[in-house]
Formats: C-alpha cells, sequence, structure tokens
C-alpha cells in the first residue's frame, strides 16, 4: 500500500472489496469478501453496504450474496467515451474486421498487461473472450510481444529481469533466452504471430502502436481459430491489413 500522504486507505479498501470479484465466476457471500480481501468482517460489511447504497454492489435479497451492480458499467463507458484514441482507431478496428472477418482487438498497455478496450468480432467465440477489460499478459499474446520488441536493449533487460512466466498452454515460451529470439525475428517483421501459446486453438497477430516518442502504449489484434487456419497462411492473409492499418493511426497521439 502506498506510504504517500495523500492516499487515501479507505477508498483503496473500498476498491478491495471490488476486486474480489475478479477471483469468481459467481456472487459472492459477505465471508468469501472477507476472505478475498482481508479485511474483518465488521469492515467488510460496512464497505459492501456503502457500495451497495451508491450502486455499485447489489445484493440478493434472498440469498444475501452480492454481485457487481450495472453503475460499474458508468465508469468503463465513461472511459471510452472521453478517450479520443480509442474513439479515432475504432474505424479502422471495423475495416480490418471487414476485410478479414477474424476477431478484432485493441489494447492498452498497463504495465505486464494488455487491457482489451475494443473489440470487433464476426464470429461465435467463447464470451469473455470477446469482453471489453479482459486483461491478458504481454510476454505471450501477439501485441504483447510486438510492445516487447519495439523496446531498446536496455529496457527489454529490464523488463525482464526478475520475471518468471506461466506457462498457459504447452506450447507458451517461458524461456528468457527464447522468448528474446522470438522478439528479434518479431523486429524485423514489425508484426506477431502467436499461435496455440495463450489460448489452445487461437492464432493470432499483433503489431504495436508506438507514442510520439516511440513507446509502445497500444497494440491492434487480429485472432481466429487455429483448426481453421496455418499460421503460414494467417500470416500471408492478413499480416499485411493489420500493418497497413498501423501505417494510417494519425498523429500526434493522445496517450
Amino acid at each position: 500500500m502506498s506510504t504517500s500522504p495523500l492516499f487515501v486507505a479507505s477508498v483503496a479498501k473500498a476498491f478491495s472489496i471490488l476486486d474480489c470479484f475478479r477471483h469468481t465466476a459467481n456472487d459472492l457471500s459477505l465471508m468469501e469478501m472477507v476472505q478475498l480481501s482481508g479485511m474483518d468482517k465488521s469492515a467488510a460489511q460496512r464497505y459492501a453496504h456503502t457500495l451497495c447504497e451508491l450502486g455499485v454492489l447489489e445484493q440478493n435479497s434472498q440469498t444475501r450474496r452480492y454481485r457487481l451492480g450495472k453503475k460499474v458499467l458508468n465508469q468503463a463507458f465513461d472511459y471510452l467515451r472521453t478517450n479520443a484514441f480509442v474513439e479515432s482507431v475504432n474505424p479502422l478496428l471495423l475495416d480490418i474486421c471487414e476485410k478479414t472477418g477474424e476477431r478484432i482487438s485493441l489494447s492498452l498497455i498497463e504495465n505486464d498487461e494488455l487491457v482489451h478496450v475494443m473489440r470487433h468480432q464476426t464470429k461465435t467465440q467463447e464470451y469473455q473472450a470477446s469482453l471489453v477489460g479482459r486483461r491478458v499478459p504481454v510476454f505471450c499474446t501477439a501485441g504483447g510481444r510486438a510492445s516487447l520488441a519495439s523496446l531498446g536493449p536496455s529496457e527489454l533487460e529490464a523488463w525482464l529481469k526478475g520475471k518468471e512466466f506461466h506457462a498457459y498452454t504447452p506450447d507458451t515460451v517461458t524461456d528468457h533466452h527464447k522468448l528474446k529470439t522470438v522478439l528479434s525475428q518479431i523486429r524485423r517483421k514489425g508484426y506477431a504471430l502467436v499461435v496455440n501459446e495463450f489460448i489452445h486453438g487461437e492464432i493470432a497477430l499483433g503489431a504495436a502502436v508506438l507514442s510520439d516518442d516511440g513507446k509502445p502504449f497500444a497494440a491492434i489484434h487480429i485472432s481466429g481459430s487455429a483448426w481453421e487456419w496455418g499460421a503460414n497462411e494467417y500470416e500471408k492473409k492478413f499480416a499485411p491489413i493489420l500493418m497497413n492499418a498501423i501505417s494510417r493511426i494519425q498523429r500526434p497521439l493522445r496517450t
């Protein structure tokens, strides 16, 4: 927790209650929120009651279990509504989706993750994979690797230092040396191709969006089924469309 004198611990505790729902697919009881948040029962109950009064949480009158309230969606809407970059790129995403017929995603980089902020698809796909707000790791996703490949050698070494990577599938590259070899290949092409490394059965192309000072802050992905496409065919067909879209993003960028 922050040691800044400006830091309001009670606000952080309220968010720790909301963060409990990142770890479950169902409604939560008060005791489950106590366990997940690390608060005592009395504090958790007070925060949960306050959040319910504000509409940020809702409580089932019969089961007494809690779920996120519809007001949570207000912040997601306002974020996207007021983000000029996301708004400006959306027509490009729609154009890519129309040309490819695949799932198209725009992600923003936050620390070691990408956060999907805009998604378009033409096929029925796994529900959670299609949602805005989903977080995915940088090291084993196409857009994430394209972003890492844009870093300078010292920046990449600093980013890798001390990190241990989780293998999401048997094909996930977790070794630092192997990952740097992969990133060197991506750097030469300008985009990344990832097959079966984050989600088994998924093939994806990704390219980084760089700020005016050359730093990666976003990525565009084209994703499809590895059961329908071979890697070479997917790359040959869709990589030019992806890179054309990247070249059409207007500068200067608001990051």
